[in-house]
């Protein structure tokens, strides 16, 4: 007679008590995982303003610039773009009141201030409080910014959009100014730094602008300078542009003034980067006056106060020092009496 294997009884299948403890706990975690990820939605888009991030448009002529009619909070930080995306109040094209004073600042993400400046802590902000309690007339300024600008995108805002009826035309410039052209390449849309639409989430503007990055090594920030050496084209092309900035402002009677601002190895005592010297030269033989921001930074650091929050941007202390630097130069020109002569390089250096 054959012997037979035993065999395994058959399993059983779960009990329907079991099968709905298990599916009870599954619904807890899911339900535990939306309120989490709502939570978290609703304190990055309350607290930080993520979610809602300043939005650019293309420009055929100015290669990009903030959209216009556009206010957000991020960082805690209030953001405004006017109807001409100037980082301003808004304010007519034209004057109204013949009492009125018009500054035009024009630059890059050092004058603009990012999302880390509260929009009244702006050194223009600052000035135009100051100026009009000094002045006893109504000073409006006119904050021309945006990221990684240089003097050809100002020269082809400037020319789309004009003066504003400035009475001063302020360039705020960097060293590495001297050869920042536009790419070919498209911005608006691509670069992180210039979205052009509101992502669907604010966790998902965290992952994708900031965790992301970390994670590549890419940057958010395109306004950083890099130290490739620049191209001689560049060069003419850029301070060719700086040049018709500056005689544009000249020709309509508007006084200019030039602001240097130094990076953070300038102001702690490097030698100045080649195109500092080439840009000064050019502003003086131009007619502009020159205005050096780095001794004040340098004298903030020694005083124990960091300006900078990283190596080209001030923070709101170095926005304040801007405004600082500024003041008794732009008060000259508004009120008529003569610039002060303009500071070589032989004293800021040293």
């Amino acid at each position: 007679m054959a012997e037979t294997t035993p065999t395994d009884p058959p399993a059983q299948p779960p009990s329907p008590r079991r099968r709905r403890r298990w599916r009870r706990g599954l619904g807890f975690v899911a339900i535990a995982l939306i309120v989490s990820l709502t939570a978290a939605e609703l304190f990055l888009r309350i607290h930080y303003g993520l979610g809602d991030p300043p939005l650019s448009i293309a420009d055929p002529d100015i290669e990009y610039l903030f959209a216009p009619s556009q206010e957000v909070r991020r960082l805690g930080n209030r953001i405004h773009y006017n109807a001409y995306s100037m980082r301003s109040d808004d304010f007519p094209a034209h004057k109204s009141d013949p009492r009125e004073l018009r500054v035009l600042a024009i630059g890059d993400s050092v004058i603009n201030g990012g999302a880390q400046t509260d929009q009244a802590n702006l050194a223009t902000s600052i000035l135009q409080r100051k100026l009009t309690q000094r002045l006893g007339r109504p000073v409006i300024f006119g904050n021309v910014s945006a990221s990684s600008w240089g003097p050809m995108n100002e020269l082809a805002y400037v020319k789309k959009y004009g003066l504003f009826d400035a009475d001063v035309l302020l360039i705020v410039v960097s060293s590495h100014d001297y050869a920042d052209v536009p790419t070919p390449e498209p911005e608006v849309g691509v670069q992180l730094g210039l979205p052009d639409r509101k992502p669907l989430l604010a966790l998902q503007e965290v992952v994708v602008r900031y965790l992301w990055p970390r994670v590549t090594g890419m940057t958010a920030d395109a306004t950083v300078p890099d130290n490739r050496p620049p191209e001689q084209k560049d060069i003419d092309a850029s301070l060719r542009a700086l040049r018709e900035l500056i005689d544009i402002g000249r020709s309509n009677g508007t006084k200019v003034v030039v602001a240097q601002h130094w990076d953070l190895d300038e102001q702690s005592g490097k030698p100045l980067l080649p195109g500092h010297e080439l840009i000064r030269k050019l502003a003086t033989d131009a007619g502009a006056t020159v205005v050096q921001l780095g001794p004040a930074f340098r004298a903030e650091r020694i005083a124990g106060r960091e300006p900078m929050r990283d190596v080209i941007h001030p923070n709101t202390d170095g926005q304040r020092v801007i405004a600082e630097s500024l003041f008794e130069e732009l008060e000259r020109a508004l009120s008529g009496r003569p610039a002060t002569a303009p500071t070589t390089d032989a004293t800021v250096g040293q």
